[in-house]
C-alpha cells in the first residue's frame, strides 16, 4: 500500500463565454480549434473532451462526423481534418471575432492571401473558410470551417465552386 493518490485525467479548461453568453472557440491556424487538435484520432479527442453528442459514419466517402456543442468535427483517414462552427458560438482567430460586423474587413487586412466568393471567403494564412458574411447568404446563416493544412485545396475548390 503506497501513500500516493490515484492519478486522474485532468479536465479540460472550462469554455470561456462571450458577452452574448456564447461559447468562444479559439482557432489556432492549421493546428487546433478550442483544444480539438488536427491530426488527432477520435479516441484522442474523446479522451480529452468526452463523448460527442452524435456520430455519423459515411462508409462511402470514409468520413466520420461528430456533433459537439456548436460544432462538427470531421475525421478523414482516422484523423481530425476540419472543424465547422455554427452561428451559435463565437469563433475567434488571432483576436478577431469572426462573426462581428467588421470581421470580413479585419480578416482581409490581417490575411491578404484570401479568396472571396459570393457566399464564402477563404483565408489561406489563417486556415479558415467563412460562410454567410457576403451579399449572398447561405442556408446555415453563418459558419466557419477551420482546417488542417492538408485540407486547404479542398476549401480552395469549395470557394471557387461558389
Amino acid at each position: 500500500m503506497g501513500d500516493a493518490a490515484p492519478r486522474c485525467a485532468q479536465a479540460p479548461d472550462p469554455p470561456r463565454l462571450h458577452k452574448e453568453r456564447s461559447v468562444i472557440y479559439e482557432i489556432q491556424p492549421y493546428a487546433a480549434v478550442r483544444g480539438f487538435r488536427f491530426g488527432h484520432s477520435q479516441a484522442q479527442i474523446a479522451k480529452a473532451h468526452g463523448a460527442p453528442f452524435t456520430t455519423v459514419i459515411d462508409n462511402i466517402q470514409k468520413i466520420v462526423t461528430e456533433t459537439r456543442e456548436g460544432c462538427e468535427l470531421v475525421y478523414e483517414r482516422k484523423a481530425l481534418r476540419y472543424v465547422t462552427l455554427n452561428r451559435h458560438v463565437t469563433p475567434m482567430v488571432e483576436g478577431i471575432d469572426i462573426y462581428a460586423q467588421d470581421a470580413l474587413a479585419r480578416l482581409m487586412a490581417h490575411d491578404p492571401d484570401h479568396a472571396i466568393g459570393p457566399r464564402y471567403a477563404l483565408f489561406r494564412r489563417l486556415g479558415i473558410c467563412v460562410g454567410g458574411l457576403g451579399a449572398k447568404r447561405i442556408p446555415e446563416g453563418r459558419l466557419v470551417s477551420a482546417f488542417a493544412e492538408d485540407k486547404r485545396d479542398f476549401f480552395e475548390f469549395f470557394v471557387a465552386e461558389d
